[in-house]
């Protein structure tokens, strides 16, 4: 039992990587509207805001809108793949 349990907690404490982190993004994305092109960073940029500290991953998901294509480039942390913002880029 107590081998499972500390199992567990190192389990926790595994980072995403940042492929997992896109393909989650991917399919949220892909529930409205198919992506048609998609990029993550491959190492984690840490970053601060306020009294902070968060190591974070940057990428976009392009997909067709109205017969357009609209990027949005996003934010995520990198241990939980939570996407900490995201923003439409308009051309």
């Amino acid at each position: 039992m107590c081998c499972i349990q500390a199992s567990n907690v190192l389990k926790k404490q595994e980072r995403l990587t940042p492929q997992q982190i896109l393909n989650n993004i991917k399919n949220s994305f892909q529930n409205e509207t198919p992506v048609q092109d998609s990029w993550i960073s491959v190492r984690p940029e840490r970053i601060r805001k306020f009294a902070l500290t968060t190591d974070i991953y940057q990428g976009g998901i392009s997909r067709l809108e109205d017969n357009q294509i609209v990027r949005y480039e996003f934010q995520a942390d990198a241990k939980t793949g939570s996407v900490l913002n995201l923003n439409r880029i308009d051309l």
